[in-house]
């Protein structure tokens, strides 16, 4: 993983909790990790022998007293802001019964996510989810033991508001599990800094596809696309080595049953074009429909969002083909994935709207302008 400069300014509202340590310390990135000490009564702290890299991983809160469900109060300034949350768990036998066990992790009462330590022998897991804590000052997650006999336990956790104007389709009254968020055509992504992420967000390297390329894209480094996605992540991206071949990207989902997705792609073009009058046209398809199409502009990243996708099966296949009239093969710089997070029975929900993609409005944000302005001299002497 790339170290990225962090001055913490932008970290100082950011809650990293390092579940069963016993004292507060800052990491190499300047992040501060606090103890779980006043978060939650329950529990046991406990040492994890198979150590990792991430000192978090190295403790975890496990609940043996056969409780339903043992929970973590986060604390925030405000009653309705939206926040990101992201639990992490790692057994490492830390029992000395090498029998990682699968339990359910609950978010402000709703069924978040089934947690199965048994897939991952070598290395944590993580996740996350995009919530609007409307009404409290508080918000719960709850570790919540689903068979008899099994012990969860839970490694860290780590909560940071966000800005109401990211992932603007989202409705306020549900929450959404992130499946994955890939960035085609280059490395991990993570943490503060210049061209960095400000928002706690891991933006993972994806797969390239065999009949892609990897390309190097520019964008406006004064431009704010929705999300506010790190200028890193836009730089590179993948593109079809043909016009006639489209790009197929594959996400597996953690469950099978119907469900409503959310999808966001970044489109960014290259820093030169073949032709001066060459265009990208990118036609993008979900399971075989057609949901939406996109112009590509130089020096821009353009946004799209599409929501709500009724899906029905493990596996989502995004396509991205050429349309009529372009004379360039499609292209990708990311894209992330949730599912919404149903309402449990007794909660109000409302309808699901229409399924209209969003072209991406621009939101303004502080620290994007700070970023933009120490990155300028970096673009153009990467230019020339």
């Amino acid at each position: 993983m790339a170290e990225v400069y962090n001055d913490g300014s932008v970290t100082i509202e950011w809650l990293n909790i390092d579940c069963g340590n016993n004292a507060l310390r800052v990491d190499k990135n300047l992040l501060r990790w606090v103890t779980d000490n006043d978060y939650t009564q329950a529990g046991i702290n406990k040492q994890v022998p198979q150590k990792q890299k991430l000192e978090e991983m190295n403790t975890l809160r496990s609940f043996p007293n056969k409780a339903q469900q043992n929970c973590y109060a986060l604390p925030f300034s405000e009653e309705t802001q939206r926040v990101l949350v992201r639990a992490g768990f790692y057994y490492g036998n830390y029992d000395g019964l090498s029998k990682p066990p699968s339990f359910d992790i609950h978010i402000n009462g709703r069924n978040w996510s089934t947690v199965n330590t048994s897939t991952v022998v070598e290395g944590p897991i993580y996740h996350e989810a995009i919530y609007v804590n409307q009404g409290a000052g508080s918000l719960n997650v709850c570790i919540v033991q689903d068979e008899s006999g099994v012990v969860p336990f839970i490694s860290s956790i780590e909560a940071v508001p966000i800005s109401v104007t990211l992932y603007p389709e989202m409705e306020t009254n549900y929450a959404y599990n992130l499946v994955s968020r890939i960035n085609y055509g280059g490395g991990e992504v993570r943490f503060p800094g210049i061209l960095g992420e400000e928002y706690n967000r891991v933006w993972t390297g994806g797969t390239i596809p065999p009949n892609c390329t990897e390309v190097t894209t520019l964008p406006d480094p004064l431009s704010f696309p929705e999300n506010d996605p790190p200028i890193s992540v836009l730089t590179d991206s993948i593109e079809s080595m043909n016009l006639a071949d489209p790009i197929t990207l594959s996400i597996d989902l953690p469950q099978t049953t119907p469900q409503l997705a959310y999808l966001v792609l970044y489109f960014t073009e290259t820093v030169t074009l073949p032709k001066p009058n060459d265009s990208r046209i990118i036609q993008i398809y979900i399971n075989g429909q057609m949901k939406s199409t996109v112009t590509s502009e130089y020096n821009k990243c353009k946004v799209i969002t599409v929501y709500p996708v009724t899906i029905v099966g493990p596996t989502i296949n995004v396509t991205l083909a050429s349309a009529n009239g372009s004379t360039l093969p499609p292209i990708i710089s990311a894209m992330e994935v949730f599912t919404r997070i149903e309402a449990n029975k007794g909660d109000k929900s409302s309808s699901p709207p229409s399924s209209t993609p969003s072209h991406g409005t621009q939101g303004h944000f502080f620290y994007a302008y700070i970023n933009s302005i120490s990155c300028i001299c970096l673009l153009l002497l990467f230019i020339a």
